[in-house]
């Protein structure tokens, strides 16, 4: 994990007003969070990424930029109404809508979601006689809002120049993988699986750990299924793109819900990992059979195998605190979410005291931001960058 040079992120904006006491679980969100405190502690985020040399990208630019060309925008409006299942009438009045408003404005109304009403203050005849319209509320979102798009590690992963277009794991997420995906189609990026459609298992860009030296760590659980981790595992290895892949079965839990969550990378030898689910997870090395399918060999002694796959003679462990208590309620803010600026040098969430101390006391620089209002949807640092470009991890 070598310096961070580019990063995607998305300020948080007018979706986050769309969480209501009655449906702010089902998007996702233990709470609802206040969203000008959120954009607060999120500039101070980007203002410390840009404060250290690093160049960032935002969602609603990226995701413009690439609905303005009419052949994307089509892909992306026929593709969004029709997964909604509206019924013919109301999907093509939402589809109007999106087409008669600009580039920037058809961002939004797909960040922030589109109501009934909304489409009916715009085709008042075609909502009226539209069966799909019949006995839905005025607030009913025919497009939901991505209130998680702030959480851009998940949506797409990178490893150099090649991408991947996630199949989320919650319903209520996909959308944010298709924007991605057509905005890093228009821009000429390469898949990591070219030509295939997006995979129909699980996986989240918070299961993928680019570990350096052709290292890759894979996350399976809440988010990320076995059978995804198999799938990127045999692209990565059949493409040459790693040649070491580990994949890590996690324990359950809301807190547990991606790898990054347990476990992150602070320099070329170090891990951040929770003190209170370490033992909780199993390793397994995944290699390529003879007949070109993936084995799972358990590992006893994880970390010295992901040390002799980067070539070190060991790793240095460093857990998020030594006080269970105070471990269990960090880690539910976070604690072991840290991103790395360059190896040695972390952001980290400030509430996260007995982590940032333990960091510090290894040598690790922590700078941190405030977190009271984005540690609600349950995401860190980490979770708010999706890295595009780092320098090469040397040794």
């Amino acid at each position: 994990m070598g310096t961070l040079r580019r990063v995607l992120t998305h300020r948080p904006g007018h979706e986050l007003r769309r969480l209501l006491p009655g449906n702010h679980a089902d998007l996702l969100f233990d709470e609802i969070p206040w969203l000008e405190a959120a954009q607060a502690e999120h500039d101070r985020f980007t203002g410390l990424l840009r404060e250290n040399g690093v160049d960032t990208v935002d969602l609603s630019s990226v995701l413009t930029a690439a609905l303005a060309e009419p052949d994307v925008f089509r892909q992306v409006a026929s593709a969004a109404v029709r997964s909604r299942h509206l019924g013919q009438a109301l999907a093509a009045s939402a589809h109007d809508l999106l087409e008669s408003a600009t580039a920037a404005r058809r961002t939004e109304l797909l960040l922030n979601g589109v109501t009934l009403g909304e489409v009916a203050a715009h085709s008042p005849r075609s909502v009226n006689s539209a069966l799909g319209a019949k006995g839905r509320p005025a607030d009913w979102f025919v497009l939901p809002p991505l209130v998680n798009s702030m959480f851009v590690r998940d949506s797409s992963s990178w490893i150099g120049d090649r991408y991947s277009a996630n199949s989320m794991a919650s319903r209520t997420r996909r959308p944010e993988s298709l924007l991605l995906s057509a905005a890093a189609d228009a821009a000429g990026a390469r898949r990591i699986r070219e030509r295939e459609p997006l995979a129909p298992a699980a996986f989240e860009g918070g299961d993928l750990l680019l570990a350096g030296a052709g290292c890759v760590v894979i996350g399976v659980g809440e988010r990320t299924t076995a059978a995804a981790a198999e799938q990127t595992a045999h692209s990565l290895l059949r493409s040459g793109l790693a040649a070491h892949v580990f994949a890590v079965l996690l324990p359950e839990g809301r807190q547990c819900m991606h790898l990054d969550t347990l476990m992150t990378m602070v320099d070329q030898e170090s891990f951040l990992v929770s003190g209170v689910h370490r033992n909780q997870c199993h390793w397994f090395s995944l290699k390529l059979s003879a007949d070109a399918t993936v084995r799972a060999d358990s590992l006893d002694d994880p970390f010295t195998a992901l040390a002799t796959a980067l070539g070190l003679s060991g790793i240095r462990v460093i857990e998020t605190g030594d006080d269970e208590f105070t471990m269990r309620r960090e880690q539910w803010s976070d604690a072991a979410n840290v991103l790395t600026l360059r190896p040695g040098t972390v952001i980290a969430y400030d509430r996260n005291t007995m982590a940032n101390d333990r960091l510090s006391a290894a040598g690790i620089t922590v700078l941190t931001i405030p977190s009271a209002e984005l540690v609600r949807g349950r995401g860190g640092p980490h979770c708010l960058s999706c890295p595009l470009v780092r320098d090469p991890l040397t040794y």
